[in-house]
């Protein structure tokens, strides 16, 4: 029998970008991946094509999936000698259930590993501005869960312990916040002690809570808090009013969907300025979908081969590619408008006879391209197909060689539930996707483009929210300004 593997992965606090290497690279072999309701869903989008993905959420009174099935499923999976990943959030063995489920693999002989993820009880207060160590407040930090399972009901901690440690990091307290106060103060801790909550660390949603364990409970009632939340008692929390960084950027809060293409690799500079200003960054997966419908074999009827734009000319390799069409069939010469063009064919090791100007006119190619008597072009462009007769029988064929579309079916962007305060790009060809995406009131939706070419064919289609940055040079302040107005 060919046995898998199941791998534990700490899927970290909640932002997609704290996942360590390792935990992606298990994620990109997964044939199954088992997710909970604390992993980003961002984190799905490493995931390899026909991977399938089972949610097993869980919340305080209510689980998708209950334990025991969870185990049963990975050893299942397993044995269909499938690699099969439990994406745990925080870090699985941090008041997780890690421990229970790979002892189950183990009882079953199923090879398994686990790959430790940063835990929101050491993620949540630094994103509040709260290091749980300072040599001038603490030299010891204690984590315990404020939650006993039903099997530990009734064994309370040792209180006595932790009212004397210098700092207590509590995980799923919430809840029983007045029952930990009330032992705390019980057993020597000091009224003023600072205490903080924080609910949603890492992500927009944080938010934090500052008061004094003597009437924290009541603050926390005021303030409609609830969990999920790490809670901090101690010293450490009186840095937050000087370490405040990640809820004081000037973005904090908002949401900025970014069209992501699968070619790109990295982050454009228009993502690292948003994340830099504090804004929460949602990529939103594009596809290409190639609309050449002119057989391949028809190509040799022109004369010249016209291509608009790096974009036309990627949708246009990428169709020679599907189709195994070697390119030194092509009898055709080739034309671009504009240098990126020439560089988009460059890289697949074509180079274009002819270098036009970017925003030369239909009508003056029989001149340009020397069209003798019949000769006919086929455009790749961004227009209405079209046909177009001009004197002595020549022809230019416009079309499409493919478009840019939402990929509605990627589950790392998946609308339902997923809101967005600002859309934003600096691709011209992406404005038709993030439409779609934006849905039926996407002309509503504010968009920040960069490059006056993207802001104008904003404009054109029916945008009514355009901030525009005059070049492709982003500027952060800039970019400020945008986001206030």
């Amino acid at each position: 029998m060919n046995t898998g593997r199941v791998v534990f992965v700490g899927a970290g606090p909640g932002d997609p970008k704290l996942l360590t290497i390792r935990g992606m690279e298990s994620l990109r072999l997964a044939d199954v991946i088992v997710y909970d309701r604390l992993a980003s869903p961002q984190l799905l989008s490493y995931a390899k094509k026909g991977a399938s993905l089972i949610y097993c959420g869980k919340e305080a009174d209510h689980h998708t999936l209950p334990q025991e099935e969870i185990n049963f499923l990975l050893i299942r999976e397993a044995r269909k000698g499938k690699y099969v990943v439990r994406l745990k959030g925080g870090d699985p063995s941090m008041f997780g259930r890690v421990g229970e489920e790979a002892q189950m693999c183990r009882d079953h002989s199923i090879p398994f590993e686990i790959v430790p993820g940063i835990t929101s009880g050491m993620a949540a207060p630094l994103y509040a501005g709260i290091p749980l160590t300072h040599r001038d407040y603490n030299s010891s930090v204690a984590f315990v869960t404020g939650h006993l399972c039903e099997k530990n009901a009734g064994k309370e901690p040792d209180w006595a312990a932790l009212a004397s440690m210098e700092t207590l990091v509590i995980y799923m307290g919430v809840k029983n916040l007045p029952r930990i106060r009330e032992r705390l103060l019980a057993h020597g801790k000091d009224a003023h002690t600072p205490v903080a909550l924080v609910r949603w660390g890492t992500v927009r949603e944080q938010k934090t809570v500052i008061g004094k364990l003597g009437t924290i409970d009541k603050e926390v009632e005021q303030a409609r808090f609830a969990a999920p939340a790490i809670i901090i008692v101690g010293e450490v929390v009186r840095l937050r009013e000087s370490l405040n960084w990640y809820e004081s950027r000037p973005l904090f809060g908002q949401r900025v969907a970014v069209a992501k293409r699968a070619s790109d690799e990295g982050n454009s500079e228009l993502v690292i300025a948003l994340e830099q200003l504090g804004a929460e960054v949602m990529p939103i997966s594009l596809i290409e979908r190639c609309t050449l419908d002119t057989p391949l074999t028809a190509l040799a009827t022109y004369r010249w081969l016209v291509f608009a734009n790096a974009q036309q000319v990627s949708f246009f390799t990428s169709a020679l590619r599907q189709q195994r069409y070697d390119v030194r069939r092509l009898t055709s010469k080739l034309a671009v408008c504009g240098q990126r063009a020439f560089e988009a064919f460059e890289k697949q090791g074509i180079f274009p006879d002819l270098v036009l100007d970017e925003n030369t006119s239909l009508l003056a190619f029989p001149d340009l391209l020397a069209l003798e008597k019949e000769e006919q072009v086929l455009y790749a462009g961004e227009g209405k197909p079209q046909k177009i007769t001009l004197d002595h029988g020549k022809v230019i064929q416009v079309i499409q060689a493919g478009t840019l579309e939402w990929d509605g079916k990627n589950p790392s962007t998946k609308k339902a539930g997923c809101s967005f305060d600002w859309l934003a790009t600096d691709d011209v060809h992406t404005l038709s996707a993030l439409a779609q995406f934006a849905g039926d009131a996407w002309s509503k939706t504010p968009i920040v483009c960069v490059g006056k070419e993207t802001a104008d064919a904003a404009r054109e289609m029916g945008w009514k929210f355009v901030s525009s940055h005059a070049d492709n040079a982003i500027n952060i302040n800039d970019l400020k300004e945008s986001y206030a107005k």
